[in-house]
């Protein structure tokens, strides 16, 4: 199947392709090794947590059962973080944990964005009531439409933001906006909302910040369960840092896919031992099994040996090249699941991935350009035939007039007339035998004009010379072959 005058879907360059398709690879790599490690480092602290709560539980009494509710509450939470869904906001599902552990209060939950160095509000939490008060006061969109920057902070804030450690601010809600409110209606909130006390944790894992929690409670009612609170917040962030490299994962294998299964050539990346030998199919394209009519999975069970036409594949010069470059652009032909020939011009890149050795190659199907060209050629051949007979058949001509000529100035006695017979054969003459050149020349479009003129020189040296051997014709010229232009 021919898919080389499909309509292209991107303006990349092959090479362009190829460097992408490598760069975003690795980074798959990479990610994917990191969500390896941080599902097992928050595998182990769901497990101490665990334990640390059976311990706790073991030690209660009678009159310490209400606790039990609260463990029971954050190891439900932590098998939750466990198995929540990609999809799912887990700022929202964060929220509504918090806000379960207040009592009369509520919950500022702040994302943070450290390429803005901003912070925007993500979700609220808590007493309905209140919540509704915040809602009333403005829209809802309006409230996470705030950009408030890391600097609006005081420094003391910025301090407590940054920490997995839950702090009393002496602010109010003024600050905590960041002076994205007027200071009347912050006043104004802080009264309707009963605030008394505020706090805040940062959401923050091995020295990087995702967010951070913001919350009230009443002038009644202080903030209990701060111990169970700071418990949940360490598990969310954990799951936080997990969440961002799993999204980052998400977001390069789509990138890959797109740039992957988006391009109309064939796109195949499988493994290279040490000494060049190809192994198996690590990923292929749709358009590999389209051009060459297998599955996906029965390609992936297969390697590039199994499509490769011996009779077309240099294959010891092509991988001692591709060795030593790294990279190499060759024509070969590919063998399709109903035995047919399909040519293909290949251009391949190998880079090192943790050890193994990858080959990432990009195949054009030059199935039409190869019927192009032979059709070129055709074409050209006929040409050529057509000029050649051209050529031969203007130098007989021209040959036919210097001869008729010469035949005429038998009976010429004049002098000077003959003198002019002579003159025109020889110009016919000397024309005749650029034809000839010609006519022998491969391509039509270049003479060796040292032999042109040896050839001339030696016919002029006949016509006028009586006794050749009284004067002698000394030629120094070179082969210089030179193009005519029309």
């Amino acid at each position: 199947m021919d898919i080389s005058n499909k309509s292209r879907k991107s303006n990349k360059s092959r090479e362009q392709l190829l460097a992408e398709l490598k760069a975003s690879y690795e980074e798959i790599s990479t990610l994917k090794e990191d969500n390896q490690k941080l599902k097992t480092d928050k595998q182990n602290i769901l497990k101490t947590n665990q334990n640390l709560l059976n311990v706790n539980q073991n030690l209660q009494n009678d009159n310490q059962r209400d606790d039990s509710c609260q463990d029971r509450f954050i190891s439900q939470t932590a098998l939750d973080f466990l198995e929540l869904p990609l999809n799912q906001d887990i700022y929202h599902f964060i929220a509504g944990k918090i806000g379960h552990l207040i009592d009369e209060g509520f919950v500022i939950i702040f994302i943070y964005h450290p390429d803005l160095d901003i912070f925007k509000i993500k979700s609220m939490a808590g007493d309905p009531l209140k919540i509704k008060i915040l809602m009333d006061t403005l829209p809802e969109e309006d409230w996470y439409n705030f950009n408030i920057q890391w600097n609006a902070f005081s420094p003391t804030s910025r301090k407590m933001r940054a920490k997995n450690q839950l702090y009393l601010l002496d602010v109010g809600f003024f600050e905590i906006m960041g002076g994205q409110l007027p200071q009347e209606d912050c006043r104004n909130l802080e009264e309707n909302l009963d605030i008394g006390h505020i706090y805040v944790i940062g959401f923050g894992w091995d020295d990087k910040l995702y967010g951070s929690a913001v919350i009230f409670s009443s002038n009644e009612k202080p903030l209990e369960n701060c111990s169970s609170i700071q418990t949940l917040v360490n598990l969310a962030a954990v799951a936080l840092k997990n969440r961002t490299a799993e999204e980052a994962l998400r977001a390069n294998e789509e990138k890959f896919h797109k740039l992957f299964d988006n391009a109309n050539d064939a796109i195949f990346l499988h493994k290279l031992t040490e000494d060049g030998i190809s192994g198996k199919f690590v990923e292929v394209n749709s358009v590999t099994s389209q051009i060459l009519g297998y599955t996906h999975e029965e390609l992936l069970e297969m390697s590039p040996r199994d499509i490769e036409d011996i009779e077309s594949f240099a294959g010891s010069e092509y991988m001692d090249n591709l060795l030593k470059n790294d990279k190499i652009t060759f024509e070969t032909s590919l063998i399709s699941k109903d035995n047919l020939k399909i040519p293909v011009e290949i251009s391949t890149h190998i880079f090192t991935l943790n050890r193994d050795k990858l080959s990432l190659s990009i195949a054009r199907d030059i199935t039409e350009r190869k019927k192009m060209e032979e059709q070129l050629q055709v074409s050209l051949e006929e040409k050529e035939m057509l000029l050649r007979e051209i050529h031969h058949r203007v130098k007989n001509n021209l040959m036919i007039i210097s001869s008729l000529l010469n035949l005429e100035s038998r009976y010429i006695e004049d002098q000077e007339v003959l003198n002019v017979f002579k003159d025109t054969q020889n110009r016919a003459r000397s024309m005749a035998l650029i034809h000839d050149r010609l006519y022998q020349s491969s391509h039509f479009k270049s003479i060796n004009i040292g032999d042109y003129i040896s050839t001339l020189a030696a016919d002029l040296f006949k016509t006028y010379t009586a006794d050749s051997d009284l004067v002698t014709l000394n030629l120094n010229v070179d082969d210089v072959m030179l193009i005519l232009t029309p």
